[in-house]
């Protein structure tokens, strides 16, 4: 089309900007989330959103809904951290020992680097065992979802979302007790 009648596709919004704002902003908090895991002055939240963006602009998936396009996200940044903190213990950095722990308000406290892959690791078990669980917990956990809003995403009640957390944090906890 030529720049006196340009194409439609190519106009953008300002609700679409502010929605994209939005998602950005929402981004930022999932990041650091993730980012508490390991604390480090060269990952920063910015650079994690950035890239898990990156990731995402990059795939071929279709998002259904602003949850899923979260839910993604935060597994892509979960990954990262992983891959960080693969590529910080490769480099033997001692002193970097770390404890995770589920509290009581279900967030993520990691005090030892190698505990995250421990935790990713016990996450794939857990993939295997049971999916359903693995994704509640990537929804609660990693991307601070509420109980309510998980159980929303995964299509089940708020009941069995309960239950279920139930049984996947005593499922990961025995098997971090276990490495």
């Amino acid at each position: 089309m030529n720049e006196h009648n340009p194409d439609p596709a190519d106009s953008f919004h300002p609700a679409d900007r502010q929605r994209l704002e939005h998602l950005y902003q929402e981004l930022r908090r999932i990041a650091r989330r993730e980012r508490q895991l390991i604390p480090s002055a060269t990952l920063n939240t910015t650079a994690l959103v950035h890239e898990a963006w990156l990731r995402l602009a990059a795939g071929d998936s279709d998002f259904r809904d602003r949850r899923h396009f979260l839910g993604v996200a935060a597994v892509a940044m979960r990954r990262m951290v992983v891959d960080y903190a693969r590529y910080r213990l490769a480099r033997k950095r001692g002193g970097d020992a770390v404890r995770v722990e589920l509290g009581e308000d279900d967030a993520a406290t990691v005090t030892d680097i190698g505990r995250i892959i421990d935790i990713d690791e016990a996450m794939n078990e857990l993939d295997g065992l049971d999916p359903r669980l693995c994704r509640l917990v990537e929804l609660r956990f990693f991307t601070g979802l509420s109980n309510e809003d998980a159980a929303d995403v995964l299509s089940i009640s708020a009941r069995t979302a309960a239950r279920d957390w139930k049984r996947a944090k005593a499922l990961l906890a025995s098997s971090l007790e276990s490495d």
